[in-house]
């Protein structure tokens, strides 16, 4: 929930904060400390003292393994990590050994959405510069798991199926409620006609 009189301007920070465009912010709790990323560049904040620390901004290779202009980060402090994040990849940064674990980044669709993801980013970038193929084209879809949709088909069409049944009879009421109509008698008798 947003706290009553915010947001506020960034400015209250103090001197040597860029006033505009910060792209991620990151409060450690166990340092009494907020840092600031912005481009190759972070800021630190002491928020016991409530002022900027002397000597920022300064380079981001400090945090060995973090992207430049990461757009977001939080923190895991049962175990020890910052995750950073920007576009559709995360960085797991190690908060004791002050750099990324091996193996990052990795996917944040496949790895906290649980999307499964088989292209990498060249790949995709192909595909979405591809211009869309002039024919028709036939879409096949996986489906993950069969027993689920198995059942819902086994719902589905007998529920279409007694829905037709329902207008049947309501038709058939119909006709005999009110005689057929008049333009079906004509047709019945213009071919009789025909015999």
């Amino acid at each position: 929930m947003l706290q009553p009189t915010y947001p506020q301007d960034i400015s209250m920070f103090g001197n040597g904060m860029p006033i505009q465009n910060i792209e991620t912010a990151v409060w450690w709790e166990d340092v009494a400390k907020t840092y600031f990323f912005k481009g190759d560049r972070y800021w630190r904040y002491n928020e016991e003292m409530r002022t900027m620390d002397p000597g920022y901004p300064k380079s981001i290779t400090i945090w060995k393994g973090v992207p430049v202009s990461p757009q977001g980060a939080f923190v895991d402090k049962a175990n020890g990590f910052t995750y950073f994040y920007k576009g559709k990849e995360y960085w797991k940064f190690n908060n004791q050994k002050l750099r990324v674990e091996p193996g990052y980044p990795r996917s944040i669709l496949k790895d906290f959405m649980g999307c499964e993801v088989s292209m990498d980013s060249d790949q995709e970038r192909d595909r979405e510069q591809r211009p869309p193929p002039k024919e028709d084209v036939d879409v096949v879809i996986k489906l993950d798991n069969t027993v689920d949709t198995v059942r819902a088909v086994a719902i589905t069409i007998p529920c279409i199926l007694a829905l037709c049944l329902l207008v049947l009879v309501y038709t058939v009421f119909q006709f005999k409620r009110k005689g057929t109509p008049r333009h079906i008698l004509y047709c019945k008798r213009s071919m009789q006609e025909l015999d």
